[in-house]
């Protein structure tokens, strides 16, 4: 009852009026951004494959079951609406919308347990402007709700250690929940466990934490169990994670193939914000493919200023207080051990597997606390907390060959929170004196915070957006479905597989002419397999199909039917 009542007063702000404009706020966005998403349509493979696998959990037979071991949850929270009739690609945008500001709400909750209020709406609001939240927030793409579920993984983790033990129970039961919705989200646990480790206190709770452990693997069983029964193995669940995480060879023919270790470091100005003004969506989409605008440029020099003026804070306390500090030599041993990892951990970031990495970064961060603990500056703790968050997943997709810009998504939050972090600084160091700071100071916040979201909706208005894909596809659908009464019946073929299982509520099989030395190669492939049609969506030339004849066009897609 205790713990029920401590939830209800931290939400309680919800009432107060600085949460309260915030969560107007991003309704508002987010309304705003799920109308441009219904225009736009589905924006990408994935998100075909997550509305496919809903059919099947609404119990539709649309054949492709040996997708359904991907991340699940969302898909089966949509098919709920599904078993209600609304089966449409506009539920699962407004589903990913709900979840998104569920996930605002709690990255709000968890920054008030480190700034002000108006500092940790700022903070929301440089979160929502951030070019990939903002275009990917609504999309029907499981990245944004995965972070949303790791927000609240990481409140919970500090609410059990400053508030109260009994939310360890929930730390890992929510993990779970994060990893179901986005199986990437399981990299929490090392940030997970060096914020248990640095809170020694928590050891004492190793119970709770373990009883929450034990909870959380039971939340999972029901889908393997699940999956094992659909599947008759659980091999494909396997692969994902052993291809994913160790990089198998096969993702060298993957469009997102790609090698350099430091990609997003080196876009990470595109990703604070992109300009000009004017552009084409997909810089949005993919901000590595647009240019960083001046608001990124003076970000980071804020944010390079702010931490270092907040590093020297550091320094100046901890030098003050080694004077009545005799034990030199935890400091030496500290120091030198973290300078031997830190240049451990570069080699083996260059030259070996994540999880290796993950480990030394994770020892040096811990020596790196060691050495500053003794200095009793408040909130070191959460600091490393959003340090090692963003070091984990920067390791592991920076480490992984596949790389795609969203990916990206996993490291925001941790790096809104060392953006406010330098605002605060300098804000609260440099703040002009009147004679209502209070209210200066607010209002210093306040013009950041709309100087972000201004930016970014500015921005997202003046980038030209047409009709997604999406309409193409339906559209072919719906006129196959007219030439065609008997096309359930019908074995069809497609380059684009998953979206037109979606268009046509039956199973698409996948063809894909580029995989074949010729036309003639790729005929003998359709015609092997008894193919009536084949939809091809993306070849450019069209192509002359031996043995098939283009009867549709619409757009860049063609319709071949079999020759008779």
């Amino acid at each position: 009852m205790k713990s029920v009542n401590e939830i209800y007063s931290r939400l309680k702000d919800l009432y107060q009026y600085t949460l309260f404009k915030l969560l107007i706020i991003t309704i508002i966005i987010t309304t705003y951004l799920i109308i441009d998403q219904v225009y736009l349509g589905v924006p990408y493979y994935d998100v075909y494959v997550y509305l496919n696998n809903a059919l099947i959990f609404a119990g539709i037979p649309v054949g492709n079951i040996s997708v359904i071991y991907l991340s699940p949850l969302m898909p089966i929270l949509t098919s709920l609406f599904f078993r209600a009739g609304l089966i449409s690609v506009n539920t699962i945008f407004i589903l990913d919308g709900i979840v998104f500001i569920f996930g605002v709400i709690g990255l709000y909750l968890l920054f008030r347990e480190r700034f002000t209020e108006i500092q940790s709406t700022v903070g929301c609001l440089i979160f929502i402007s951030f070019p990939l939240i903002y275009s990917w927030a609504v999309s029907g793409g499981i990245d944004v709700p995965g972070i949303s579920f790791s927000i609240w993984v990481i409140y919970i983790l500090v609410l059990g250690a400053k508030k109260n033990p009994k939310y360890l129970y929930l730390v890992f039961p929510m993990l779970s929940v994060a990893f179901l919705v986005n199986y990437t989200s399981i990299i929490l646990v090392f940030p997970i466990f060096l914020y248990l480790v640095i809170n020694k206190d928590l050891i004492k709770n190793i119970k709770k934490i373990g009883a929450g452990f034990l909870a959380g693997l039971i939340l999972i069983i029901p889908f393997l169990t699940y999956f094992y029964m659909k599947l008759g193995t659980l091999n494909s669940l396997i692969n994902i994670f052993t291809s994913t995480i160790f990089g198998s060879g096969s993702a060298v023919n993957d469009v997102g193939y790609n090698p350099h270790r430091l990609y997003y470091l080196t876009h990470i100005l595109n990703y604070i914000s992109v300009g000009p003004i004017t552009g084409y969506y997909g810089q949005i989409l993919n901000p590595s493919t647009g240019f960083p605008s001046i608001l990124s440029y003076i970000t980071v020099g804020i944010l390079v200023l702010g931490l270092g003026i907040y590093l020297y804070q550091i320094y100046m306390k901890g030098k003050i207080q080694s004077i009545f500090n005799s034990n030199r030599f935890k400091t030496y041993y500290c120091s030198i051990m973290l300078i031997i990892l830190l240049g451990v951990g570069v080699f083996s970031f260059f030259t070996d597997s994540f999880i290796l990495t993950e480990f030394i970064m994770l020892l040096a961060l811990f020596f790196g606390y060691e050495l500053l603990k003794d200095i009793n500056f408040k909130y070191l703790d959460i600091d490393f907390l959003f340090l090692s968050w963003f070091a984990a997943f920067f390791i592991f997709h920076s480490v992984i060959l596949l790389k795609v810009d969203r990916y990206f998504i996993t490291m925001i939050p941790a790096l809104t929170f060392f953006i406010i972090l330098a605002f605060t600084v300098i804000i609260e160091k440099y703040k002009f004196h009147f004679k209502q700071v209070t209210l200066r100071s607010w209002g210093l916040y306040f013009i950041v915070g709309l100087i972000f979201i201004s930016s970014s909706i500015t921005v997202h208005t003046g980038h030209s957006f047409i009709h997604g894909s999406g309409y193409t596809i339906q559209g072919t659908s719906d006129w196959l479905e007219k030439y065609d009464p008997n096309y359930k019946n019908e074995n069809i073929y497609s380059d684009y597989d998953p979206a037109y299982t979606w268009g046509l509520k039956k199973e698409v099989i996948i063809g894909v002419p580029s995989l074949y030395v010729s036309p003639t190669a790729f005929s003998d492939y359709l015609t092997s397999n008894n193919a009536d049609y084949y939809i091809d969506s993306f070849s450019e030339p069209k192509l002359d199909i031996p043995g098939y004849h283009i009867i549709k066009n619409i757009s860049e897609t063609s319709i071949y039917q079999k020759n008779s």
